[in-house]
């Protein structure tokens, strides 16, 4: 699945200051990494900018439209930054984004504050008790007792 009625108007629409240009020179370079499907509506992506860890992009849709992006780059400027746009890129040029059945923990609660990770492991626990012995070793394990 690829996001409907996407296209390079529509990416070019969102940008500012040279970040369309910007965000095609990354994508030609191959700066997108790892470009998944985490979810039926969720692409997920590391692009490779000029800081030595990739920044990770999200991007959610539904069926008609881009409904949320979002880059762990510090470019605030409201619209859509490089690394974004060479997602988008990459997503045009991709057939079929693969699902990624095997989503990491954090990508899955990247979102949650405290009180909802709390609410999320007690309805777990709830669904399957034994779990809560493992929360209590790995919580033992982590603080050295």
């Amino acid at each position: 699945m690829t996001i409907p009625n996407l296209t390079r108007d529509q990416i070019q629409s969102h940008t500012s200051g040279g970040s369309y240009e910007r965000g095609q020179e990354y994508f030609a370079d191959g700066a997108v990494r790892s470009l998944k499907r985490t979810g039926d509506h969720v692409l997920k992506a590391q692009v490779q900018g000029s800081d030595v860890h990739p920044y990770l992009v999200t991007i959610k849709f539904d069926e008609d439209d881009i409904r949320k992006v979002q880059c762990t780059c510090p470019y605030h400027e409201g619209s859509w930054c490089k690394h974004i746009v060479a997602v988008l890129l990459k997503t045009l040029a991709t057939d079929e984004v693969p699902l990624d059945e095997s989503a990491e923990v954090s990508d899955l609660v990247h979102e949650l504050n405290r009180t909802q990770l709390v609410r999320l492991l007690e309805r777990l626990v709830e669904e399957d008790p034994e779990l809560l012995e493992k929360i209590q070793d790995e919580r033992a394990r982590i603080a050295g007792e």
